[in-house]
């Protein structure tokens, strides 16, 4: 049986462990594309792009000249926040711990090593092509862990119960019904942007033969695109929301209006429409919808009160709750790439947040007198009183048989 570790000695070392393999992971992505010929320049420059790439996986801006990239691939996310989460767990295990003053230390130790990991990865391969700066490395390396880290490292101790039971069963209720509205947002925003995708293909397709990557370039690509899905589905969840998003500065893409010009060359955006069309406004039925269908799994069987300030106040928790889950995806899908007419793409994160409110409010109104106007037509249907005369023939058949 292994030997039980304490818990700042565990988080250390597991943390430690999960940086070096992301680390590695990703280098040797950057490697094999140099080694085949898809960049160019030193292997010192190879290993500064790794370094960078590394932090640019945990959404950590990266500055340019004259400008940033902050519109990251959110997909990356996943390569190191599952090492994390495993290393979380990993250590639990090793160090026994079950009750909070066991796992705050050990959390707050592995944080503090990935984000002094994170420090030193910024400094050793800033140059004057690309940077991260120190401070925003380790905040960002920092939280990134303290969240990923200790949400695995709570699970494997089973703390999580205790998390929820924080909170009172209506504010339990409220966040699960915001959720499902933001969940219920995003799934029809998937839908319209696959039908998008499909409707474009061959502008894709276009855009694919005018680059000419190569074997390796079209393998990178593809990966790219899988990871910058997510910020695609954000950014047509900004679209059916109605503020619509940027691809450039003094562009817009919305259901009320189109204004873009030459978008970069990268097939995923082949689905963003050159014009307008009719039809668009149909879109905002999608958060409407959420609104209702959160709403009635709020309400249960019968619907709250159209304007009872009770009933407002449970309908802005959950449109509210939906909203801010919405701010802060909008925030992370968007940002810059760059400098020039890149430096503003994807949403406005509070102009979303804030048509995330109203339509989902907006949504669980719609729907809560919906459900009253058939729960009336259903009450007065069951109170309908019975015409004896329409009966008399059945009756008369009772009373034969009986007889």
């Amino acid at each position: 049986m292994a030997q039980r570790l304490s818990g700042p000695v565990a988080g250390a070392f597991a943390a430690g462990w999960s940086a070096i393999l992301t680390l590695l992971a990703v280098g040797a992505v950057i490697a094999v594309a140099w080694i085949l010929g898809a960049g160019s320049g030193s292997i010192t420059d190879a290993m500064h792009v790794s370094g960078i790439s590394w932090l640019a996986t945990h959404l950590i801006p990266v500055s340019v000249p004259e400008g940033s990239i902050s519109a990251l691939p959110m997909g990356f996310v996943l390569i190191p926040g599952w090492l994390l989460w495993r290393a979380g767990e990993w250590a639990a295990r090793r160090s026994g711990a079950c009750l909070w003053q066991d796992v705050r230390p050990m959390v707050g130790i592995g944080a503090g090593v990935y984000a002094t990991i994170a420090l030193f990865v910024a400094t050793s391969t800033a140059n004057d092509a690309a940077s991260v700066g120190p401070l925003s490395a380790a905040i960002g390396a920092g939280v990134f862990a303290l969240v990923v880290f200790g949400a695995g490292a709570t699970k494997e101790a089973g703390l999580w119960s205790s998390i929820v039971d924080r909170f009172t069963p209506k504010s339990r209720i409220r966040m699960r019904a915001g959720l499902i509205a933001f969940g219920t947002i995003l799934a029809g925003s998937a839908v319209v942007l696959a039908v998008s995708l499909a409707i474009h293909f061959s502008t894709g397709l276009t855009i694919l033969d005018a680059l000419a990557p190569g074997l390796i370039g079209n393998l990178l690509l593809f990966l790219l695109g899988l990871a910058y899905l997510p910020n695609a589905v954000i950014w047509t969840s900004s679209f059916v929301l109605g503020p619509g998003f940027a691809v450039g500065q003094g562009t817009t893409v919305s259901p009320f209006g189109v204004e873009i010009g030459a978008v970069p060359a990268f097939p995923l955006l082949g689905a963003v429409p050159e014009q307008s069309s009719s039809w668009m406004p149909i879109v905002l039925f999608i958060p409407l919808f959420a609104g209702g269908i959160a709403m009635s799994m709020m309400s249960g069987k019968r619907p709250l009160a159209t304007f009872d300030r009770e009933s407002m106040i449970e309908r802005a928790w959950v449109a509210g709750f939906a909203a801010a889950l919405m701010l802060i995806a909008s925030w992370f899908a968007g940002g810059g790439l760059g400098s020039g007419r890149l430096v503003e793409v994807g949403p406005n994160a509070f102009y979303v947040a804030g048509a995330t409110f109203v339509l989902v409010l907006l949504g669980g109104i719609l729907c809560d007198q919906l459900r009253r106007l058939r729960n009336w037509r259903a009450d007065r249907k069951a109170s309908r009183p019975v015409d004896l005369r329409d009966k008399a023939g059945d009756i008369l058949d009772v009373g034969r048989h009986i007889g």
